[in-house]
């Protein structure tokens, strides 16, 4: 993860420092071409100490690594005289530096990821789906949903309106709703003593206020509005005793 966010770092660092070399009495993109040169080396030198995510992802350093290269937006625009020299200009190749700032966060935010899944210590792992009530009221809202697109689409055609170019949003959308119609929705579940895992996403024990076993469903109970409740499917889980048991330990020592 290191590399790939030192990469991404340097080639951000190129695009940005690359527009300030056309102020030199040279020919642009030459001058461009030298700028993008020493940009990559700084980049390179600059993230050699790299340590971890944290030393990009904090709030003020994310909202000004894209800020910066906005910044370019102005000489290229004062300088258009049309889209195309608008476009086809150091400094719109400048702005650009905020997709790789873009990826760099992206793979700051998953090597943090990682680096808080490797350190929970998880002592019993699951997979489960949601409570069947929650699919069974899933499945009649998408089958709704979709029904009313199908309808609406018909009548659009049949009417001369622009329904016809509605359909190839269906063959797009069969990855999403055939999960969800067939309620194929399980997820990975750890309990661990940093946190309760769903796949990737960690809920912290400072969320959970307790939990409910029922024949239907295994309910964390979380007291924040903006919390919603984890409730799994019961008959999911294999080793029941064994869940409950790790999740007694880690709730009782909060």
């Amino acid at each position: 993860m290191r590399r790939w966010l030192r990469a991404s770092l340097t080639a951000y660092a190129a695009l940005l420092v690359g527009p300030a070399a056309t102020l030199a009495p040279t020919p642009t993109w030459p001058s461009f071409a030298g700028g993008v040169t020493l940009g990559s080396a700084l980049g390179f030198a600059v993230t050699a100490p790299l340590d971890g995510p944290e030393d990009v992802l904090t709030l003020p350093r994310v909202l000004t690594g894209f800020a910066l290269p906005l910044g370019w937006l102005g000489p290229a625009w004062t300088g258009a005289a049309s889209i195309p020299s608008f476009l086809f200009t150091p400094w719109a190749a400048g702005a650009l530096a905020v997709v790789p700032w873009f990826a760099a966060v992206l793979v700051a935010s998953e090597w943090r990821t990682r680096e808080r899944i490797d350190a929970l210590g998880e002592r019993v792992v699951f997979e489960a789906r949601k409570p069947s009530e929650t699919r069974r009221q899933t499945r009649i809202a998408a089958a709704a949903v979709l029904g009313i697109a199908v309808v609406v689409a018909v009548v659009s055609f049949a009417l001369g309106g622009a329904g016809e170019s509605m359909y190839w949003l269906f063959p797009t959308l069969l990855p999403v709703w055939i999960p969800v119609l067939a309620g194929s929705d399980g997820k990975e579940v750890a309990v661990a003593d940093g946190g309760l895992r769903v796949e990737r996403q960690v809920h912290g024990w400072d969320t959970v206020d307790g939990y409910e076993l029922t024949d239907d469903a295994l309910t964390l109970t979380r007291p924040k509005w903006y919390h919603a409740d984890l409730s799994f499917d019961s008959g999911d889980i294999e080793d029941v005793e064994a869940v409950t048991a790790a999740l007694d330990d880690v709730l009782s020592r909060r």
